[in-house]
């Protein structure tokens, strides 16, 4: 059986709007998703993508396939509350498809040549976020994770002391598991120097949450990716995984903000256009 291959690839920042977005993609008549939400088939290592690529193949749709694509979708809602969302997508005779993933650890995680080995040609697709708020709220999935009893292999404390020490540990040239992840730069450049700019978008969460600016972003999405028009309508509205609301104490707002000025300003200069509003105010 021959299958879809992929012609889009979101693949980070995690905790940046990406569930929404793909979502969205989706909702397009030309867009087929994937099985899996995120498959993650590249961060598994090239020893393993190498003996499995035939089977990361087969988790897109069938070339001929007519039939409707069902599959459950992972979601937390504003209580907190994981739950799986049975998602339906329709498919119909002679119509055009694409079909592409969101494994949004990628980007920080996966080395970009790996990518470029099995998927050349591939449209790459990045969200970005205030990276206060990002590495907020990365830290709660990685509190819930640790709840939920599975294995990070560190300990999760509260957020102000894991900053603490992340912050100690980068100033002395190490990494963290939450802020380094929020530095998007040079990922970035590492990312373009092998795919080039061409097959690179960025966009930035904030924009996403505003209708009149996803409008935009989906537009240029569609443009990107070769795909007919189509008015997302109503389904921008829509927020998927979406977490409950909290805040961040104000001191340890400072220091971050502190913390990311000049990454904040390297990025904007390498983009060459202006970040965010909200990136330079405290978080409400």
């Amino acid at each position: 059986m021959q299958y879809l291959r992929p012609s889009f690839f979101i693949i980070g920042e995690r905790k940046c709007g990406t569930s929404s977005l793909y979502r969205y993609l989706i909702a397009h008549p030309n867009v087929l998703p994937c099985a899996l939400k995120e498959p993650n088939f590249f961060g598994k290592g090239p020893t393993y993508v190498e003996k499995n690529i035939k089977k990361y193949w087969t988790l897109f749709p069938p070339q001929k396939a007519t039939e409707a694509i069902k599959f459950d979708w992972p979601e937390l809602n504003e209580q907190g509350i994981l739950y799986e969302e049975e998602v339906i997508v329709e498919r119909q005779k002679a119509v055009e498809y694409i079909t592409g993933e969101a494994s949004v650890n990628t980007f920080y995680e996966v080395a970009p040549e790996l990518v470029k080995r099995y998927l050349p040609n591939i449209k790459l697709i990045l969200l970005f976020r205030n990276p206060i708020e990002r590495t907020f709220s990365h830290h709660r999935m990685y509190q819930r994770f640790q709840e939920e009893g599975r294995d990070l292999g560190f300990e999760v404390q509260d957020f102000e002391t894991d900053m603490l020490k992340e912050l100690a540990q980068i100033n002395k040239g190490g990494k963290g598991h939450y802020l380094s992840p929020s530095i998007y730069l040079p990922q970035l450049q590492s990312w373009i120097k092998v795919f080039g700019k061409n097959q690179i978008r960025v966009y930035f969460a904030e924009d996403l949450r505003e209708i009149s600016t996803a409008k935009t972003i989906m537009t240029d999405i569609q443009n990107y990716l070769d795909l007919p028009f189509f008015d997302f309508g109503d389904t921008l509205k829509k927020r998927f995984n979406v977490a409950p609301k909290t805040q961040i104490k104000e001191d340890t707002q400072v220091q971050l903000r502190s913390f990311f000025q000049k990454p904040n300003q390297d990025l904007a200069d390498y983009l060459g256009r202006d970040l965010p509003d909200s990136w330079d105010y405290l978080i409400a």
